[in-house]
């Protein structure tokens, strides 16, 4: 069937409609919860560089740099090295893989640290028309440093729950995406209540066939009251090679 350009035109206000509730839906508990519970807000920036390389129709390996600074007076509060391989199915809708990664942190005690994390992902996506719902699963183990007494559990267990929805915008290589991350901590005697809950906003610039530029803005909200939430800029670069 043809559309008309009055037809068109209803489409498009309906799915801006349907972005604009998006946006809703995600941004709106940052807004009361915040207004229910003031607490400290450290901010920061977010540097990422991601390499992957397909090597059969099925798999491919990747790997990341990423830089993350914060106003907790050094100004640097970590970096992560990651190495990964992916196996995709259900012609690229349904993506599982394993990854290790080395993080070099400042620590509570004013140290910097060297842990290493292990972790597993499950992605799975679908289109409708012009937007993409996605939800990744993650189970992580981190192993920090035994010499350090204050840690009440090592490893550290985290399952992560993310739902993503982004917006191809017709003729225009430029993507707004909206996301949402619950963490659930696995292995606390105390409590696997939910710990952290990270909102991230941002676009995507699509520059050729294989580079592509993410900007975004992200707001992690942790449920414990001596952990300071965080606003961050950040920006990734991608390189998808075939």
């Amino acid at each position: 069937m043809k559309l008309t350009p009055s037809t068109a035109l209803r489409a498009s206000k309906v799915k801006g409609k349907v972005f604009g509730f998006s946006v809703l839906f995600f941004f709106i508990p940052i807004v009361t919860s915040s207004a229910q519970s003031p607490k400290e807000t450290d901010a920061g920036a977010v540097f990422s560089f991601e390499l992957e390389k397909g090597y059969s129709r099925f798999f491919s390996l990747s790997v990341e740099e990423e830089v993350r600074l914060i106003t907790n007076g050094t100004g640097f509060d970590r970096s992560a090295t990651s190495l990964g391989t992916d196996c995709a199915l259900l012609n690229g809708r349904l993506k599982t893989g394993v990854y290790y990664a080395f993080l070099y942190t400042y620590n509570n005690d004013k140290q910097y640290e060297m842990r290493h994390r292990a972790y597993v992902n499950v992605l799975y996506r679908e289109t409708f028309g012009a937007f993409t719902l996605s939800w990744r699963g993650r189970m992580q183990g981190t192993y920090r440093d035994k010499n350090r007494k204050a840690y009440r559990i090592n490893p550290k267990y985290v399952l992560k729950n993310r739902f993503q929805v982004g917006y191809a915008i017709w003729g225009s290589p430029w993507t707004p995406f909206l996301s949402c991350e619950l963490s659930h901590d696995l292995n606390d005697p105390e409590s696997n209540a939910p710990t952290r809950i990270r909102y991230q906003g941002g676009v995507s610039r699509r520059l050729n066939r294989t580079n592509r530029l993410d900007f975004f803005i992200r707001f992690d909200r942790h449920t414990s009251k001596k952990d300071p939430d965080g606003i961050f800029a950040g920006v990734e670069y991608k390189i998808k090679l075939n």
